[in-house]
């Protein structure tokens, strides 16, 4: 199904032009109600954006322990959620809908079912995930579908979001071929290395027939059962979140174990970029941050830095480049490497001029803070590390730091590269995924780059890259452009909201054609 002809239409308005679409986005979560990351900012950004354009647009999300509907003050839906956990209606359990509504007219559903979701914490704790987390899951995708076939519109598209929902296209198709022949089944990878993996002995849990129980469908080739998987086989058409990662996933090296199920369906994926909401991440309109600015007062970012290494008890010094890291702490997103290379870098000063100060917030296991820990007590002058994720403090060190390190060994998109830019915090990125999408290195380009990046995922890598940083920082005339350069990269969703529509209206048509 190659959809590619139909997405070539280019306009430079955001209202819609044509018919308005029907779209229920189906997320484990987003902000600012439960987040973990880049997925639950898209989840609250592309509905908006694709509701700017004239959608209609329904967002659906499990209501988390720590959300009360009260105090939220959400709207309850008189008739309960009828979700069958096995065979098309057996073994019902009635989920309670509350309803909110966002910017532009976005609806947010939250389906209550504390069996499975009334506990602190959306898929474990910060050691371990939760046991039971393929019956959660199973359960949320088809209650997913289940909402839509009760929805009072005709759905045009359902946009599932990595492996929490990735069942729901299999119950679509399975139970309701007639109900759901209209209805154009998406499916986006966030991240492929999630991909709910789980024990085969889980596969009950799915309430799908035993047909379903092979290595041509859910089971993967470690003979586990693999939610996202049975997504890949099963959706009508599959997005990834930046066109770099789209050709990563399909080969031996990116592909986590799918790459031969994703070049089975090469000619369905598309990879579009994400976007940044720019009424939430931008110096100008920030209301996290002590000093708004813009490029014409950039004055107000160097009292963002004092304010910062003043309240975090490092030395106030405009002339070090402060560098920051907004990051899960896991060896994913390179936590393991940079550790070591800024032990490296701080140890070998002879200068206290030299070299950078370092704030690092982030939550992950026990022995990345622990070393994290040990690296502020050898360098209390030089480096803080603030454990948890604090979305004031995110947006603080965004408008403070110099520079925004994000050393991922691979990067789907990234988000946070992308709302430094707009603070004028240059980043230093690996070159992988949707980092290399968005950063353009200055030693490469001088007069368009807008960071630092670095191609092998190596300690003597990254330190070079870091060390230009800082060489530049102390070159005013040549820092200030670069700056300015990436303060005015347009990385909104209006762009992306676009493609998005005209894969969506392509889909449809194609699905409606079959």
């Amino acid at each position: 199904m190659d959809l590619s002809r139909y997405i070539t239409t280019k306009d430079s308005s955001p209202m819609l032009t044509e018919k308005r679409l029907n779209i229920v986005f189906a997320s484990s979560e987003i902000a600012p109600f439960s987040k973990t990351g880049g997925l639950g900012d898209v989840a609250a950004s592309l509905p908006k954006a694709m509701a700017q354009r004239g959608h209609n647009v329904v967002v659906i999300t499990p209501l988390y322990g720590h959300l009360d509907p009260q105090k939220m003050r959400l709207s309850r839906r008189l008739e309960p959620l009828e979700v069958p956990r096995k065979s098309k209606n057996q073994s019902k359990l009635e989920a309670i809908l509350w309803e909110s509504q966002l910017d532009h007219g976005v609806r947010v559903v939250f389906v209550q079912a504390d069996e499975y979701f009334d506990r602190e914490g959306l898929y474990g704790d910060a050691e371990n995930s939760f046991e039971d987390n393929a019956q959660r899951f199973a359960f949320f995708s088809r209650a997913v579908v289940e909402f839509t076939r009760v929805f009072s519109l005709d759905v045009d598209i359902l946009h599932c979001n990595d492996w929490h929902t990735a069942l729901a296209p299999i119950y679509a198709r399975h139970y309701f071929e007639d109900e759901f022949a209209d209805t154009s089944l998406m499916l986006t990878i966030h991240n492929l290395a999630y991909q709910g993996k789980f024990n085969s002995d889980d596969f009950d849990s799915t309430g799908l027939p035993k047909k379903y129980a092979s290595d041509s469908e859910l089971f993967d080739a470690d003979g586990d059962l693999n939610f996202l998987k049975g997504g890949l086989l099963y959706a009508d058409h599959i997005t990834t979140v930046s066109p770099g990662y789209a050709e990563e996933i399909q080969t031996p090296e990116g592909g986590a174990g799918l790459h031969e199920v994703l070049q089975s369906r090469a000619e369905d994926i598309s990879g579009i970029l994400n976007g940044a909401d720019y009424s939430i991440w931008s110096p100008e309109v920030d209301r996290h941050i002590s000093v708004q600015y813009e490029v014409e007062t950039l004055n107000g970012k160097r009292r963002n830095k004092a304010e910062v290494q003043h309240s975090l008890g490092l030395p106030v010094r405009p002339t070090l480049p402060l560098f920051g890291v907004i990051s899960r702490l896991t060896e994913q997103k390179g936590i393991d490497l940079l550790i070591p290379t800024v032990q490296s870098l701080l140890s070998d000063l002879k200068d206290e001029r030299d070299g950078f100060q370092l704030v690092i917030l982030g939550e992950g296991p026990t022995h990345f803070r622990e070393q994290l820990t040990a690296l502020q007590k050898e360098f209390p002058k030089r480096v803080v590390f603030q454990h948890g994720y604090s979305e004031q403090m995110a947006h603080r060190i965004q408008a403070a730091a110099d520079v925004l390190i994000v050393p991922s060994r691979f990067e789907p998109c990234g988000l946070t590269q992308i709302y430094a830019m707009r603070y004028g915090t240059v980043p230093v990125v690996h070159a992988t995924g949707g980092l290399k999408d968005t950063v353009i290195d200055v030693r490469e380009n001088p007069d368009t780059g807008t960071g630092f990046v670095f191609d092998e995922h190596t300690q003597d890598s990254l330190a070079g890259a870091l060390e230009r940083a800082a060489a530049t920082y102390r070159n005013y005339r040549k820092w200030r452009p670069l700056m300015v350069r990436a303060m005015e990269k347009d990385f909104s969703w209006n762009e992306s909201a676009r493609h998005y529509e005209s894969l969506f209206r392509a889909s449809r048509e194609s699905t409606a054609a079959e």
